[in-house]
């Protein structure tokens, strides 16, 4: 394989229509409906970790988190400008889907046919992962456009030859590690290409110097991760369930019948490819390293080491995937129809899981948080007093609802606060239980008690992240924070229940 004619610049114009097109098709999808889902926990972390003081920033950044660290950099002048509603804090994540599209399309130009190019562009707009990486306020489809933009300069570089593209690549990487430290699986990833591209391998020097630099460069940054990484001891261990994470939920979450096309479309457009006599094309020269040595690289560690494989953190793939995808379908179809047929197809099988994406219960155990804020903000009055607990459901507790939006709760008496995050350099604040505030409630008419919603039964949750959460059976009149309640003179005068969170106000 070589990097002569697919490599050849060819409509210039065309290319960048095309590219600006996706960007377009990209951005729209991803931002469409992208406020109505409730914050989930993760996306409170964003929001409330982004939005402190430099130094208190610098504090948590120095103690955990460091991997998102860059994100809640950019975020938190992001909400300096444009406030953090559910859509502002989103659209990043959108901007960055579309942005990784035209990505894909330029590769795409770069290593096959403008037509290769324009299918992978639209297949991967609409993958679902990538439709839900786009709805996340986390920094996953950001990775996406760090992985698919530091590919095109590899290639550039490698076809052009020019030495400040080999500056830009080094550049490229170290950002794109400290965006994300796992896209430091791409430098093997990308050694693998250049082996597999004859031609690459007479820029050898440039690509090693280039690498080296951006690794120095982004080195302190692998090392505090690595002290952090405490903070990913809750992934579970792999399992059973790893095949059909890789399978669906790594690519395709949420839409197992997309992922069956998708099969359906590599396994018949290598057939076609093989029965063309054609040689192995460089798309795969590219993408098939970009898309099995990561995944290798880290589940050899989770089984050697610890676990850290989730399928969300492969959202830097999917631009790979798309160009899978797009080199297959063009080597079935010919007329612009057919396309567009199957393309059609695709769109009506991602269609549930992008629709489901966008519901207002969409996040992970249907959490609330936004819409019990929102309450917060019309129901609860100055000189109330508030009171968060801590449900089985909740990694920590559900001052994360105030986390929100702390305005919603501006004037109310916070007596449940113990250390604050900031003073500790932690995501979040200490929660003081009921019993412990009882002196505080006695000068309290009015408490609003934010709790867990009303159980009867037994209730299992399992994610995609494999994670198995076992939510006994709760009713808040039999809990000794109720007790203690009752105990200061207070009964319930009115409660409710969004979806996963309860809201009880008690009056004397």
């Amino acid at each position: 394989m070589t990097l002569t004619g697919p490599l050849q610049a060819r409509d210039a114009r065309g290319l960048l229509r095309d590219s600006f097109l996706v960007f377009v098709l990209g951005v729209v999808l991803g931002a469409a409906w992208s406020w109505r889902p409730s914050f989930w926990y993760d996306e409170v972390a964003t929001l409330y970790s982004s939005q402190r003081s430099r130094p208190d920033l610098s504090n948590l950044l120095g103690h955990i988190d460091a991997v998102h660290g860059l994100y809640y950099v950019g975020m938190r002048y992001w909400f300096e400008m444009f406030g953090a509603s559910e859509f502002s804090a989103r659209f990043p994540s959108a901007l960055a889907a579309g942005t990784a599209g035209a990505g894909v399309v330029v590769l795409g130009a770069l290593i096959s046919t403008r037509r290769v190019a324009g299918l992978s562009g639209i297949l991967f707009v609409m993958l679902p992962s990538v439709t839900w990486a786009a709805v996340e306020a986390r920094g996953y489809a950001l990775t996406a456009t760090a992985a698919v933009w530091l590919t095109v300069i590899l290639l550039a570089a490698l076809r052009f030859r020019r030495w400040w593209l080999w500056v830009l690549y080094a550049g490229g990487l170290a950002v794109s590690i400290v965006l994300f430290v796992y896209l430091l699986t791409l430098v093997p990833a990308h050694l693998l290409t250049i082996l597999l591209l004859r031609e690459a391998r007479r820029s050898w020097l440039g690509w090693t110097s280039a690498t080296a630099a951006g690794l120095v460069v982004a080195a302190p940054l692998v090392a505090l991760v690595r002290r952090e990484s405490v903070q990913v001891a809750w992934i579970p261990p792999l399992d059973d369930h790893l095949p059909r994470a890789v399978a669906e939920y790594q690519w395709f979450v949420g839409a197992p019948w997309f992922a069956v096309l998708f099969a359906v479309l590599v396994v018949a457009g290598s057939v076609a490819l093989v029965r063309n006599g054609r040689h192995l094309p460089p798309v795969l020269s590219v993408t098939v390293p970009w898309v099995l040595v990561p995944m290798a690289l880290l589940l050899v560690y989770s089984l050697l080491r610890t676990p850290v494989y989730l399928p969300r953190y492969f959202t830097f793939t999917t631009p790979a995937v798309a160009l899978v995808g797009g080199l297959c379908l063009a080597a079935l179809t010919r007329q612009w129809w057919q396309s567009a047929a199957v393309l059609a197809v695709f769109a009506v099988a991602a269609s549930p899981s992008y629709l489901a994406q966008r519901e207002q219960w969409a996040k992970p155990s249907g959490m609330d948080f936004s819409t019990v804020n929102g309450f917060a903000g019309q129901n609860v009055r100055p000189g109330d007093c508030v009171l968060f607990d801590t449900p089985a459901w909740n990694p920590t507790s559900l001052r994360l609802v105030k986390n929100v939006r702390p305005e919603a709760f501006d004037g109310t008496r916070d007596i449940g606060l113990g250390a604050t995050a900031a003073s500790r350099g932690s995501l979040w604040d200490d929660e003081l239980a009921v019993p412990d505030v009882a002196g505080a409630l006695d000068s309290c008419s009015v408490v609003w008690f934010f709790t867990d919603y009303e159980r009867d039964t037994e209730r299992v949750i399992r994610h995609t992240s494999n994670e198995v959460w076992t939510l006994p059976p709760y009713h808040f009149e039999d809990t000794e924070a109720f007790a203690a309640l009752t105990r200061s003179g207070l009964r319930i005068d009115e409660r409710r229940t969004f979806n996963v969170t309860q809201a009880v106000k008690l009056v004397r």
